[in-house]
């Protein structure tokens, strides 16, 4: 009998985690569907006092004598002015992010409206920006100036000669020589 007993405690054993499982499962499943639906009234709550916050505002402000009026109106003007104001500099930040490893077409940055990506409030659409520059840019390597320092080839290690006066020093095979290597292109005026 304790064979059976043995057996049938290791079945129940077995059981027990698959019962778990399921029970977890089910759980789990209830517990997101509750976070779900206190979430959908956390929101429609925060909407509701929005709503009655706005409603409160409107209501100071039909209270308001004329003066006050008049100094709330230049404050809203003022806040807005400044959130544009930083706003455009929000969008060369966001033009400068996106571009980092691109390479704009040609013109295109005439194109570029500031404007454009800035609502209503002063916020500014990072996305927009992203796409514009997707639209009008190409990855590749960015090309470099040249700014005619450096070694350029085997004549480029001789000096240039700049002035009459290191001609004089010379000997006329010397500046023949020297002509031949491209020592005087600057000073025949060639660069």
């Amino acid at each position: 009998m304790s064979e059976t007993e043995t057996i049938t405690n290791e079945s129940e054993i077995v059981e027990s985690p698959e019962i778990v499982k399921e029970t977890e499962t089910v759980d789990l499943s209830a517990e997101l569907e509750k976070w779900k639906t206190l979430s959908r009234k956390n929101e429609q709550q925060a909407k509701a006092n929005a709503a009655a916050a706005k409603e409160l505002d409107e209501l100071k402000k039909s209270q308001l004598t004329d003066q006050e009026r008049l100094v709330e109106s230049t404050k809203e003007e003022t806040r807005r002015a400044v959130r544009m104001e930083f706003a455009t500099k929000l969008v060369d930040a966001e033009l400068k992010s996106a571009l980092n490893g691109r390479v704009l077409d040609g013109g295109s940055l005439l194109e570029f409206d500031k404007s454009k990506f800035i609502d209503d409030d002063g916020n500014v659409d990072s996305e927009s920006v992203t796409a514009w520059v997707e639209a009008h840019s190409s990855t590749g390597d960015v090309s470099k100036p040249d700014l005619g320092q450096g070694n350029r080839g085997e004549k480029s290690r001789l000096a240039q000669i700049t002035s009459r006066d290191e001609l004089s020093n010379m000997s006329p095979a010397d500046i023949l020589a020297a002509r031949k290597d491209g020592r005087l292109d600057s000073l025949m005026g060639k660069n």
